[in-house]
């Protein structure tokens, strides 16, 4: 039996991964309901645009089970649209053009109001975007992996923890409990660097005239903040206090024009799980049998079919379709993604 420590999307993968390589004795523990951990107040984004070839790979490896999946969860080709609205961040949008062309992604610098146009855009120097990203609903990202799991045979036992005497006994155990990764691999003696960090969302609207309009996720790369629309609205993150909801609104009032004079419609926080290079931990751990899948610094939805499928390969003692190496938790040296919000 393979144990598998956390449902959230990372678990989830996994034992999808491992059910389509055959195995069907694979339970899932999680003392918590299916998205009640960060999984379930993640912000949906899925973008190739990074600035590390790990994360690269990973989003390129992903995209597909996301269009074959579409209608299900609700993913959107919409793009990612980068802003630059200062002369640093320009130059920033121009080094990360250079690297990710050379990677293969296709980078076009479009006028901003063509993709938005409601947008006030008269101070925006340049522009990246990428017609591979995306949008979709993460609590549907996890039915999906449970579901398709659940039919090839695995158990998901959410509202329960995994007992001493069952982790032990399991032929492999896999740490896929978020924020929570680090105490869990100290409970069973590894080491795994994961600290939480708190991050909102704040919705606004919903608006009548974003009926009909395919938004992309659109971001000030020298700010941060950033929105995507959802259900006619459009749900902010940015930096700054994730609690105090007056800077977010203030932004948006002055991106967007049309949203001035309205107020948060809703929120919810969550924590990304991050790591000291910001990267995910996806690997055999120092102790022999134990696996980590954990500490993907807001990029676990997006990254997870490739997560799964790979880690499975990992434990099966087969070669996985991506070289996970550079993710290994035994890492010493910092992995560089100069894209990181």
């Amino acid at each position: 039996m393979i144990a598998i420590l956390g449902g959230g999307v990372a678990g989830a993968a996994v034992a999808w991964g491992l059910s389509q390589a055959g195995r069907s004795d694979v339970v899932v523990y999680d003392p918590r309901q299916p998205g009640e951990g960060s999984t379930g107040k993640a912000m949906g984004g899925f973008r190739t645009q990074h600035g590390s070839r790990a994360n690269i790979d990973l989003a390129l490896r992903s995209r597909d089970w996301f269009v074959a999946r579409a209608d299900r969860v609700r993913f959107q080709p919409n793009g990612y649209l980068y802003l630059a609205e200062t002369p640093a961040a320009k130059a920033e949008l121009a080094a990360r053009a250079e690297f990710q062309s050379e990677s293969g992604l296709p980078i076009t610098h479009p006028d901003p109001l063509s993709l938005v146009p409601f947008l006030a855009a008269a101070d925006i120097l340049s522009t990246n975007f990428c017609a591979l990203d995306g949008l979709y609903l993460p609590p549907l990202v996890l039915a999906a992996f449970t579901e398709e799991a659940t039919r090839a045979g695995v158990t998901f036992r959410y509202g329960t923890a995994a007992e001493p005497a069952q982790v032990e006994e399991a032929e492999a155990v896999v740490i896929a409990a978020g924020a929570w990764s680090g105490e869990v691999g100290k409970r069973l003696g590894v080491s795994l660097r994961v600290e939480p960090l708190e991050r909102a969302v704040w919705r606004f609207g919903p608006f009548s005239w974003l009926g009909g309009l395919a938004v992309p996720m659109t971001l000030e790369a020298g700010s941060g903040y950033h929105f995507r629309e959802r259900d006619r609205g459009l749900w902010v993150t940015g930096p700054g206090d994730q609690r105090a909801g007056e800077h977010f609104r203030d932004w948006l009032w002055r991106r967007v024009p049309a949203t001035a004079g309205s107020e948060p419609s809703g929120r919810w926080f969550g924590d990304y799980e991050v790591t000291f290079d910001h990267h995910a931990l996806v690997g055999q751990t120092e102790r022999p049998g134990v696996w980590a899948c954990c500490g993907f610094s807001g990029h676990g939805v997006m990254q997870s079919p490739a997560v799964g499928e790979g880690l499975a390969a990992m434990i099966l003692g087969l070669t996985p379709p991506i070289d996970l190496a550079p993710l290994s938790p035994l890492r010493t040296e910092p992995l560089v993604d100069r894209t990181q919000l």
